[in-house]
This record gives structure tokens, sequence and C-alpha cells, in this order.
């Protein structure tokens, strides 16, 4: 059963769930509200009242609109957004930061991203008539924006009871007049029967830049205080954000960052206190930042700590599925898809009594059933991620294409006291199947940073579904940097089974990158793909702006279900990347046809387009001799296919 709440001025849009069983209400915020200016967006909900949530879940769905002609700055960057909810006589609290993407090619590319973010902990704040408040960062304009929220009814594993601000505010970080300190002094807090449980949750992120890259790209510590002793320390670094599941993207997102990375949600940090405090006694809570003092000090950090109090938690013995991985096709989980063996889910730790042995069952919707057992030691509220092993079998022949998973056993006990967090599906796309004989065609960029100077930083590896490497290419080598890049063209053969080709670049740059124009020479454009062994057809063509790694998992001699050729199929890459007078395109489709191109520049503008008559998997050359050195986005279309875009960087 769906229930409808109805929003003045807003309309709700229903969704499928993808958790297993409960009555799911939905209400929407905001829906496809064009951001236009900087500072606070301001609207009011009513939400549902009188029940109890097993789980709250938060839908940021994010996506591009064409700004007016005119309009000066639309380069949709990395912003920092903020989602707070304004109850009537308590304190307004974030529930939510998301840092932007560089989306400047969504447009064109009719792409969005939902970012989904679990908000159980704020339930006793989430209903009736409530204020809300989006908080924009940026000064360029070109994002939509879609709130809704997702009530799953059920029993929490913990009652939230109450939200209080420790801090809430962006500070100064490095300035010796006005130390971070003198913000984050010791707070005195109390909390009082019926709390039994009581958590501090950090939201941080750092921002600006001195000589230093202070603070957003410098990696500094916190230490977490309670009555002036140090409970934990925490580093407030993300060394991730190479490996970004929403990539590439138009600007600097391969770049680590101050606990943050392009596009991505800010992963707040829990601690809990409920050791170190005890209910009607005041205690202190308090925020140390690593000592720093800069001499250009510019940078600071963006600091949420929150104190949430939970009555008595509602399970003893339980074990909840929290999300399906792979296979899936949620955009999330993009690196980790498509698959063809070794699944993977996340599991969490509801109830009170460490669990050491869990029996998840799992297959594909009318398929045979297979298990895994799960050993370890999960405390209460933990979550981990299990991978399920080799799953050839179940992929292979069936086709169906969704996926269950349930949890049978916990502890050596059949059935837990909440049966509602047990089962969980998810839709995928299944791999390509791949001829058992193709060729590897590897051509490197120059190294941005070679180890010892000899080599390219990219390599590639090919593995079973066991994990054992069958074929590879590593340390490939050139004389020096300014040497041309090397070719490589392997033959690969293959018996029946599920693979992953993986090439991993060490200075997480990929082979081509927009940015690195020079260092200390042009590293130039890199190219990877697979081509038949037997024709001059290409199989895959690889993005080389991949930052860290890229995947690619298919099949050999796997059974899987019959689809038409979309014979409207397009890919391409660009190169040379950074370009002057001329453009190559190789192209990527599945038959002969005429192209249709056009150019645009970063604020949208077209400046040039054209048609190719008659294209096939081959190489074809723009003219580009008109157009000033700057960032460019060229996009492609053949027949009914949707735009496919690719960016390039004109130097003259």
């Amino acid at each position: 059963m769906k229930k409808i709440i109805a929003i003045i001025l807003f309309s709700l849009v229903m969704q499928e769930s993808k958790a297993a069983v409960g009555d799911t209400t939905w209400v929407t915020i905001y829906n496809l509200r064009k951001l236009t200016y900087y500072g606070n967006y301001d609207t009011s909900a009513v939400l549902p009242i009188g029940k109890t949530y097993r789980k709250i879940r938060l839908h940021y769905i994010l996506g591009r609109y064409a700004c007016p002609a005119g309009t000066t700055y639309c380069g949709s960057w990395d912003y920092t957004t903020q989602v707070r909810v304004k109850p009537p006589g308590a304190d307004t609290v974030e529930i939510a930061r998301v840092i932007t993407p560089y989306a400047t090619d969504w447009l064109a590319s009719n792409k969005k991203n939902d970012y989904i973010m679990d908000i159980t902990d704020y339930s006793s704040v989430l209903n009736g008539n409530l204020d809300f408040r989006f908080k924009y960062d940026g000064y360029s304009w070109g994002f939509t924006l879609t709130l809704k929220i997702e009530f799953i009814e059920g029993t929490p594993p913990m009652n939230n009871i109450a939200i209080k601000n420790i801090y809430d505010g962006y500070y100064p970080y490095g300035n010796s007049a006005n130390p971070i300190e003198n913000y984050l002094i010791p707070k005195p807090r109390i909390y009082i029967a019926p709390v039994a449980k009581a958590y501090i949750k950090n939201t941080m992120s750092g921002h600006g830049s001195d000589d230093n890259g202070c603070g957003e790209f410098c990696s500094k510590y916190y230490d977490m205080k309670i009555n002036g002793t140090q409970i934990s320390q925490k580093q407030l670094w993300r060394a991730d954000c190479g490996v970004n599941d929403i990539f590439p993207q138009t600007g600097t997102w391969i770049y680590e960052r101050a606990n943050w990375c392009p596009g991505n949600i800010v992963k707040p940090i829990f601690h809990d206190v409920t050791p170190y405090t005890t209910a009607a006694s005041t205690f202190t809570a308090d925020i140390d930042f690593e000592p720093y003092t800069s001499s250009s000090p510019s940078g600071g950090f963006n600091v949420v700590s929150q104190l949430i109090t939970y009555a008595a938690p509602n399970y003893s013995l339980d074990a909840s599925i929290e999300d399906i991985m792979a296979p899936s096709d949620d955009a999330n989980y993009i690196r980790s898809n498509n698959i063809c063996s070794n699944p993977k889910v996340k599991i969490k730790n509801t109830g009170t009594t460490n669990i050491t042995n869990l029996v998840l069952n799992y297959n594909l919707k009318g398929g045979a059933i297979s298990s895994y057992t799960f050993t370890g030691n999960l405390n209460f509220m933990e979550d981990t991620i299990v991978d399920l092993g080799p799953s050839i079998s179940m992929f292979n022949g069936n086709e169906s294409n969704i996926f269950e998973v349930s949890i049978s056993k916990v502890n050596g006990i059949v059935g837990d006291q909440n049966t509602y967090n047990n089962v969980y599906t998810s839709k995928f796309v299944d791999v390509k199947s791949y001829p058992s004989k193709f060729v590897v065609y590897f051509k490197t960029n120059k190294s941005v940073s070679p180890i010892n100077g000899t080599y390219s930083e990219s390599n590639w590896k090919i593995t079973n579904d066991a994990g054992v490497v069958v074929k590879s290419r590593i340390n490939n080598n050139y004389a020096t940097l300014t040497a041309t890049v090397g070719l490589y063209i392997d033959t690969v053969s293959l018996p029946n089974g599920c693979y992953t080709f993986t090439m991993d670049d060490e200075g997480c740059d990929g082979i081509s990158w927009w940015a690195y124009t020079s260092y200390p020479v042009n590293p130039g454009t890199g190219i990877l793909r697979f081509n038949s062994s037997t024709s001059p057809i290409i199989i895959k063509n690889f993005n080389g702006d991949f930052g860290c790694q890229i995947q690619e998992r298919f099949t050999i001699g796997y059974l899987l279900p019959v689809v038409e050729i979309n014979k409207s199929y397009l890919d391409f890459q660009l190169f040379p990347n950074p370009a002057s007078n001329e453009i190559n395109i190789l192209l990527d489709v599945k038959e002969r046809t005429d192209l249709s191109y056009n150019i645009t520049d970063v604020t949208g503008k077209e400046v040039m387009q054209g048609i190719i008559g008659n294209v096939g998997s081959e190489f074809y050359s723009i003219k580009t001799e008109n157009l000033q050195s700057g960032l460019y986005f060229v996009n492609c279309k053949i027949n009914s296919s949707q735009i496919v875009t690719k960016k390039i960087v004109i130097t003259k």
C-alpha cells in the first residue's frame, strides 16, 4: 500500500521502493527547482505524523537546465550544498550535505543523479508542518534540484529522541589572529531519561586554499574530547576522489580533498559517547583541530556537530540488508557494475548482540538459490560490504534481470527479530559477451608522475571470477618522459567464463585528462580499446578520463538473454587532447550512418556544427583552427541515439 501526501505548490512524484516490505510514503520537497542564485532556498512541507519508520531516506536528485542566453556564469561546478530542517521550538539542523559535481556536460547528455542518504537519525523532527532550507554556496547556475523523502514504516533499531547542535558554522583555519579554536570552545550538554544511547555526529569539509592548500587540499585531523579527555582522533581527508562513481567530470574531480569529493555526499563521522556520559549529568563536548598556522590564511572548515540521542535499542538479535552494490543499475555504484559474478551487498547489525555468523540466500528471480555464510564480529550499528563469491552458474543462462538476497540465519538462528529488513532486490543490466579471442589495443600517454622516469604509470590485467590474473601488461616501458608514447597490441585468448579487465593508473589521472596541458610537456592522450581479432571492428572503446581505475566485466561463452542489437549505439574518443587546429574522432558504431555534431563552449554557446556522412568505426577529423584556446564540448549523435558528449581542450 502506498499513500500520498499533498504538498502545496509542489507535485508529488511516486516511485517504487527498493526496500522489501513495509508501507512507504513519499513526500516531495522541491521538484525540479532551478538554482538561479547563491544563498538560501526556503520552503515548507507537510510530513506524515503518528507513525514510526524503520528507515527514512532522502533522495537528493541533481540535474541540469539550460541557462538563458547571455548568462555570465553557468559553469555547474563543485559547490557546497546543505539541507536543513527548521522544526518549531527546536534547533535548526543540517540533515545532509552534498558537493555538486563538475557537470557542464550533463545538459547535453541529459544526465542526472539521485543521491540517497539515510536520515532516520532525524525522525524526531521529520513530522508535521516543517520548514526546509536548501543552502547553495555556488556563484554560477545551471543545476536543478529535486528533494524527496521516503518514509518506510516499521520499527527502527533505536527510536530517535532529540537532536541538539554543538557547533554549526564555517570557521577560519590557520589564522593565528583568529584561530579556529576561538569557535570550537567546549560546549556543555545534558540529556535525560529515557535516553539510553548518545552519539555525536560530525559533518566537516575543508574549503578555500592558502599557500599550503588549506583548508581544501590539506589533510588535517581533529580530536574529539568529552570532559576534556580525548576519546577519538579522525583524519579529515578523502583519498578516493579518483575512483568517484560520478565520473568523468569536467573539472578537477580527481584531486584528493579535505573530507569531500566533487559530486559526492560529505560523509559524517559518528562518535558513540554513551560510555563517557551519564543521563542527567552535564558534560562538555569539544573538538580540537590539528594545530596549524599560515602566513596567508584564507581557508576554513564547514563544521556541523550534533548530539543525537535515542531510546533503548529495540532489538537484541537483528540484522539488516542495507543495500545491493552489485548487481545494480544504481548510478551511485557504477564502478561496481555491471557484473557476471561475485555479487556485493551491504549488511548491518541492528541488534545489540554481536553478529558472528550470517547466512545469506541469493538468486536471480526465478532461478536456483545459492547461499553464502558471513563470519566475523559485527558490533551494534556497524555495517560491512559482503562479497558473495563466484556465481557463474547464477548468471549463466538465467534471463532474469532482478537480483534477490535475503537473510536466512543470524548467529545460527532462523529468523531474527525484525523480518522486514531481511530482503532486498535490485534491477541490473547484463554484461557484454565478448569473443573468446580479441585484441587489447593500448597506446600510452606520457606519464605525469612516472616512477623512476622509465615507464607509463598505467597498466592492465584480466582476472577470472576467482580473482586469478590470466593476462596482464605492467610497466609499459618508454625511454624518457619526452619520448614517444608506447603502443601495445596484445591478443587475448580466454576459455568460457566471467572476467574483469582492470586498468590502474598510479597517478590517478587516467590516460587523458583535460587539465594536463604540460608536465613538463603535454602528456598527450592515450587510447584503450578492445578490437576484434578477425576484422577492423572495435568491440569496446574506453574513456581515458577515468581517474585511478577503469574496469570492464565481460563473459566468454555465457548464455545471456537475447536482445536486439541497438543499431543506434554510439561512442567515440577525441585526440589529441589538448588539440590545436584539428581534432580526430575515433568512432564506435554498429552500422554505417551519418554523424551530426556540434561543439559548445563552457557557457553552452554553440561555436561549430556539422555532419559527417556514412561513418563507420574509424577515424575522422574536424578542423578547429577558428576556435580560441579553452575548454569545449563535442556533442555527437546518429539516428535515434542519445547525444554523446566528450570534452576537448583547445590550445593555440
